[in-house]
């Protein structure tokens, strides 16, 4: 049965087969030697990539490199903190996003008087009393 797909395969016309956009075998053949040659580039200027990406990482453990990181992170961050203090409205909003990350933490308000904690009142004698025997045992 295969045998007999492969023959009359083989004994159809070749431009019937071919997509239309080629014309002949020999244009089909020269669009795929066109693709081959540029899949071929490509794969060359990755791995070149791929090599120059490995020659540029620093290598580990080098403190010369980390040191010069460091301090261009550090300018980096300097201009950051100056530009910010320049303007008023991105000071007050990172100042205002900062203090809305502390919802849950009781802040200190006015001349620095403290949050009082809340009082725990017993609700019976026997609450007082086992209140009162904790109180003196833990000063002991």
């Amino acid at each position: 049965m295969e045998e007999e797909n492969e023959t009359a395969v083989r004994r159809e016309d070749p431009q019937e087969v071919l997509p239309e956009k080629f014309r002949s075998v020999e244009a089909l053949v020269h669009a795929y030697e066109a693709l081959e040659a540029e899949f071929t580039r490509r794969s060359q200027r990755l791995k070149a990539l791929e090599e120059e990406k490995k020659s540029a990482r620093p290598p580990q453990g080098n403190g010369q490199e980390e040191a010069q990181l460091s301090a261009g992170a550090e300018r980096e961050s300097e201009e950051l903190y100056r530009a910010v203090m320049q303007s008023e409205g991105v000071r007050a909003r990172v100042l205002s996003d900062y203090l809305n990350s502390l919802r849950g933490v009781p802040l200190m308000t006015g001349a620095g008087a403290g949050v009082p904690a809340p009082s725990d009142r017993p609700a019976s004698i026997a609450e007082a009393g086992a209140l009162a025997l904790g109180f003196l045992k833990s000063k002991k």
